[in-house]
């Protein structure tokens, strides 16, 4: 700890600290929101709250049994010129209230909590998830395409709870302005909402409608109701100043820049961003990659989160595997493109010149500045985005813009986007176009389909298509099929993300949910999943059949236990070959992986959990086996206060991978992760985190590997240099909010990643990456809204 000290450049921040004081006050002062006389304190003891709308038929909907809830719940809906109003009447005893903390938009955590959900245009488009804990930790989504939430959008809205010997209480306010809505004719307001509530003894979820985010349909269920209509115009500026100290570079730096927010309160808004904020508030999570998937994160940058559902066409296959996003925004100041070769002998400049292009390349291009425009209409939404990046040396920014209509008719639903990318570096234009349609005649069936086309002036065009249809059919039974075609040159990651192309696949899925179980029964809920899928290449050439099952329980003693079964009897692997090589894939015999996991209900102050998995590749001529466990304690001392250790090791006998054209090589592997986190609220405007994630990456006596034509794997008779490898991440980070989205950040880091020689252990890769860290920085930010 002393040594942290002693690098830290406490100068550097004194000539910043007296100017924040100024502003830190005026701020706090001028961020008091003005609204009518209901004072947002969690107590719902204003005459206003005698004339609101009353709505009570609350079911279970988590499990979704459908069953009548032990305890009541009342919700209140009022507005007037400001905004609008929900209060929740929380019928429990004392004794079983959960008043636990947690950060924001911890959406699936198992909470008491009550969530207002919204659709301010009553079209099914879009909606709003707002949602607040016992605790008093706040929660908000943006939901698009029926189910899909967007975690990384916040907005501007208030929330406050209170509690008497029978009941606790929640109390929302939301500003007309907190997002862009179409004009309505008249004097009220047609909206549509959802309510629920979480009960963290009971493992359950209480819903109004009969539906929630794990339902096929969500969204177009929400509830239509009518209140007083104030169309209000907003012009908000969000200024930010990071003041940064490098400890591995020894400089220090100021970046300054601000987010415009406008809307006329008849549905156009306008947002723009000059210089918008890179610095690491919110870090992403380790990961250590060799595969030839790129892995995908998404984008924390409050511009590029906030009013962006109307350009959100993308699909996560599940939690951590996105298959396509049309518009990545993580694409927009990622590493710059260089042509280093044109400032070469050969192209008339020196080979000190291409040199120094070479250690001038940066992992981060700035942006200059971004803008945003949707117009929402009565059945017709239109979208304008582009961003320019900065010339960094050596290299031209890219421009990017992207276009979007949308229009709903009846069960109709028809979009189209245009993405275009300019890159001058490398000479670049690349266009993407894609054609949605979504069609929901009924509550029990949803057909969505999805048309792109790509092209470039560097490759050829490509084609895509993808059709998804759902059957829900009751509150158990649930059935569904897809087809997928992406031909060999389909390609929109200059501005998207794309999984893979060259793909031809389908399959489909039943699921069955029960929840009928008696009083004295210990289960909740059991669910059952078969999902048959077929892999192929654009050309027809088959890569893979599976057959995946799942099973899982929730307990009544909010236990959980889960198992997983995933068999291919035969396949080819044409990812790891990267396209290249004498054969395009590599054959299997067959594939095989068991995991089974369970996890405990509070135990006390305690919670733990265990998962262990098993499975195997054939490859002919050896089997890729893996085995791994994961196992983690949460352990809440204090309501405001948690602390959390995670232990994930891997052991895999001959792990496989490409190491050059028509190159492999296979490891004995062991792969050892842990991360470990304390969080403390010791108010509700203030939060401290310290988090560490580290990772020893182990893989020794190599052999190698070349493929025939026919893709079998044949021993070269030579040794492989090991991979080993440590990762690092840690971070403190000290918040505080001044007001909604107006925030205060101390945040220290260090990570990186080193490479090591065969002798290193486990104990000696982390302690020399810790020793050897690649970003070693204290940042201070403050974000305002005026």
């Amino acid at each position: 700890m002393r040594s942290f000290l002693r690098q830290i450049n406490f100068n550097f921040f004194y000539d910043l600290s007296r100017f924040l004081v100024i502003v830190f006050v005026f701020i706090t002062q001028f961020n008091e929101t003005a609204h009518s006389t209901i004072i947002i304190d969690g107590e719902l003891t204003e005459p206003e709250w005698t004339q609101a709308q009353e709505l009570d038929e609350f079911s279970v909907v988590i499990p979704f049994s459908l069953e009548q809830p032990r305890y009541s719940t009342k919700t209140l809906v009022y507005s007037d010129e400001f905004g609008l109003y929900f209060g929740f009447i929380n019928q429990q005893p004392e004794e079983s209230r959960d008043r636990r903390k947690s950060n924001r938009d911890m959406l699936h955590g198992d909470y008491d909590r009550n969530i207002v959900a919204i659709d301010f245009d009553n079209k099914g488009n879009t909606g709003y998830m707002l949602g607040i804990s016992l605790g008093g930790s706040l929660l908000d989504f943006a939901v698009t395409n029926e189910t899909q939430t967007d975690g990384d959008w916040d907005g501007e809205w208030y929330a406050k709870t209170s509690e008497s010997k029978e009941n606790w209480y929640s109390e929302f306010f939301i500003p007309w302005a907190l997002v862009s809505m179409k004009k309505q004719e008249g004097l009220t307001r047609k909206i549509r909402v959802g309510f629920s509530r979480g009960v963290q003894h009971l493992s359950q979820t209480y819903g109004l409608p009969e539906t929630s985010p794990m339902r096929t349909k969500f969204l177009s269920l929400f509830i239509p109701i009518e209140v007083n209509q104030f169309n209000q115009g907003r012009l908000d500026f969000y200024p930010y100043i990071v003041a940064s100290d490098d400890y591995e570079n020894d400089n220090s730096a100021y970046q300054i820049g601000t987010d415009i927010f406008y809307t006329n309160g008849e549905g156009s808004e306008i947002t723009a961003t000059i210089n918008p904020d890179f610095g690491q508030i919110e870090s992403d999570n380790l990961v250590v990659n060799y595969s030839a998937r790129e892995t995908f994160y998404s984008d924390k940058r409050p511009f590029f989160t906030q009013s962006h559902s109307l350009f959100d066409i993308h699909e996560n296959w599940y939690p951590g595997f996105e298959l396509y996003s049309v518009v990545h925004t993580r694409r927009i100041g990622s590493a710059p493109d260089y042509d280093c070769s044109q400032y070469g002998l050969a192209n008339g400049g020196s080979n000190d010149e291409e040199l120094e292009c070479e250690l001038s390349e940066e992992p981060i291009n700035d942006i200059d500045a971004a803008i945003k425009y949707t117009r929402l209409g009565e059945q017709t939404d239109i979208g304008f985005f582009g961003a320019f990046e900065h010339d960094e040396n050596f290299s031209e920014g890219k421009d990017f813009y992207a276009f979007r209509t949308l229009h709903k008719s009846g069960y109709h639903t028809i979009g189209h986007m245009i993405t275009h990318v300019k890159s001058g570096a490398i000479n670049r234009d690349a266009t993407v176009n894609v054609m949605d349609y979504q069609y929901k005649p009924s509550d029990v069936i949803t057909l969505r389909n999805f048309v792109f086309h790509s092209d470039s002036n560097q490759e050829e065009g490509g084609l895509g298509a993808r059709s998804v249809v759902t059957f829900e059919h009751n509150k158990n039974w649930r059935n569904g099929f897809e087809v997928y075609y992406f031909d060999e040159h389909l390609n929109f990651n200059d501005m998207g993300y794309l999984w893979r192309n060259d793909l031809l696949a389908g399959g489909g899925f039943v699921r069955y949910e029960n929840t009928d179980f008696g009083e004295n029964s210990r289960v909740l809920s059991r669910t059952y999943n078969l999902d048959i899928f077929d892999k192929n290449n654009s050309d027809s050439d088959n890569l893979k059949e599976f057959l995946s099952l799942f099973y899982s329980q929730r307990n009544k003693n909010r236990s959980s236990f889960n198992c997983n079964l995933f068999f291919s009897p035969h396949g080819k692997d044409d990812e790891v070959t990267r396209g290249m090589g004498v054969a395009p894939f590599i054959q299997l015999r067959k594939e095989l992986d068991f995991d089974c996991g369970y996890r405990s209900g509070m135990r006390g102050k305690w919670q733990w959990n265990l998962t262990a998995s098993s499975g195997t590749g054939d490859y002919f001529v050896f089997s890729e086996d893996r085995k791994s466990i994961r196992t983690g304690v949460g352990y809440f001392p204090q309501d405001n206060l948690k602390f959390n250790i995670h232990l994930h090791q891997t052991k895999t006998d001959n792990w496989f991978i490409w190491t050059d054209v028509n190159q492999y090589a296979s490891y004995e592997s062991k792969n050892t992760r842990i991360s470990t986190d304390m969080k403390w609220y010791p108010s509700e405007r203030q939060e401290f985190q310290i988090k560490l994630q580290a990772v020893a990456f182990r893989n020794q006596q190599g052999q190698g590997w070349i493929a025939d034509e026919a893709g079998y794997l044949n021993s070269t008779g030579a040794t492989v240099e090991s991979i080993n490898l440590g990762k690092i991440a840690f971070q403190i980070r000290y918040k505080y909010e001044i007001a909604p989205l107006s925030n205060l950040y101390l945040v220290y880091t260090r990570g990186g990643g080193y490479y090591f020689d065969d002798e290193a252990g486990t104990s000696k890769i982390y302690r020399k990456t810790w020793d050897n860290p690649e970003n070693n920085k204290l940042v201070l930010k403050i974000r305002i809204k005026f």
